[in-house]
């Protein structure tokens, strides 16, 4: 599964440089909003060059500073999320709730009956990573492009993402979400 996700990448960034919608996905997977905005308003000619230099520096990432490969692999089905806490108390231990605001149309969406798979920013522990059952709350619903987690339980969800406090820092809160179902 992981070298089928590897060479999806690869294909990825290969299609970067002359799919426009490839590369305006790329652009905003590597946080170029205004260029992805311009392959919208003008064209992928008109930054193409651009492009071509930000996927070149991308494959130098697959790179250590001994040129030895490392594993790097945008996951296209996952999101950076704030991490909040449930403070009505509606979620159960081991659930979370999920709104995002789709990529196609920008409808939020909730995540329900699914399990997903947590990690910190940046994952650096075994322990930063978590399955969740994601459930929807009516309570919740006002919170979009969040997670929100149970305060239930004998540690917090936080707390066991290796001492994530919620105190608002954030390469402690910012989390990588991505289904299981991929």
């Amino acid at each position: 599964m992981l070298r089928r996700k590897q060479e999806e990448h690869l294909r990825f960034l290969s299609d970067a440089s002359r799919d426009p919608r490839s590369a305006f996905r790329f652009l905003s997977f590597v946080n170029e909003a205004q260029l992805a905005e311009r392959v919208l308003v003008d064209s992928l000619k008109s930054v193409q060059t651009k492009v071509r230099a930000l996927v070149k520096k991308e494959y130098a990432k697959m790179l250590n500073k001994r040129e030895e490969q490392k594993c790097r692999i945008l996951v296209p089905k996952s999101r950076l999320l704030f991490g909040v806490c449930d403070a009505w108390d509606v979620l159960k231990e081991g659930e979370c709730a999920v709104k995002i605001t789709m990529d196609g149309d920008g409808q939020p969406s909730a995540l329900k009956g699914c399990d997903v798979l947590v990690t910190r920013n940046p994952c650096l522990h075994p322990g930063d990573m978590q399955k969740f059952k994601a459930v929807e709350r009516p309570e919740l619903s006002h919170l979009v492009d969040c997670i929100v987690f149970s305060s239930q339980g004998r540690r917090p969800a936080a707390d066991m993402m290796s001492g994530g406090d919620l105190d608002g820092d954030t390469c402690e809160h910012r989390l990588h979400i991505s289904s299981l179902r991929v």
